[in-house]
Formats: C-alpha cells, structure tokens, sequence
C-alpha cells in the first residue's frame, strides 16, 4: 500500500505537471488532431493496415506491397500539420517528464527511467 504521504506529493506531482505550458499544449494538439477528419481517417487506415502486415509477418508472410502502403499512409500522416504539432508538443511533452523522472532516480539514487531508454 502506497504511503498517504508519497500519495498526497505524487498527486500534487502530477497537478503540477498538468499546469506546465508543455502539457497544455499537448492537450491542445492532441484535440486538433482529434478534429482533423482526414487525419482521423488516415490513422484508422494505418493501423487496420499495420495490423495486417504484422499479422502476416507472423505467420512468415512478408508483403511487400502492403508495406508500400504502410509507407505512404506515413508520409500522407507526416505531411498533416495536425499530426506534426501533435507529435511535437508529445515529444516536448515526454522531455520535461523523463527530467522529473531523472531528478527522482538521482535523489532516491536508484535510475528508475532506465526501463524507458532502453
């Protein structure tokens, strides 16, 4: 059972977290993309896809063609603006976290990121 104490400072951790401009903004990119319909489609599309290729990939079949397809839905999604920012402010996002991560291992003196860098 989790200490009352941790809990409580985990918890205004994570209020504080959710105040940083780097998680606002995330919010904000991740509901553009959300209303971005074409990018919206072009994500179900890659992933019904991608789930085939791995399928196939697991009973030994490699197709080459639909990893074409798989490449260009890529590039269709790179080339979406709402996908760019969202993957930007995620990224940025992740950046200031994984610093919060890396300043709790060096106090505890235990690397408690190390399972994400690998």
């Amino acid at each position: 059972m989790l200490d009352e104490g941790v809990k409580t400072k985990a918890i205004e951790l994570a209020e504080s977290i959710r105040e940083l401009g780097e998680y606002k903004e995330f919010v904000e990119m991740e509901q553009l993309l959300k209303e971005d319909e074409v990018a919206q489609e072009l994500l179900v599309e890659f992933q019904q896809k991608q789930q085939d290729f791995v399928t196939k990939q697991l009973s030994g079949e490699y197709d080459q063609d639909l990893l074409g397809e798989l490449t260009e839905l890529q590039s269709k999604l790179n080339a979406r603006e709402s996908v760019v920012r969202f993957i930007e402010s995620y990224n940025r996002l992740l950046a200031v976290i994984g610093e919060v991560v890396d300043l709790i291992s060096e106090k505890i003196e235990l690397d408690i990121g190390e399972v994400y860098r690998r």
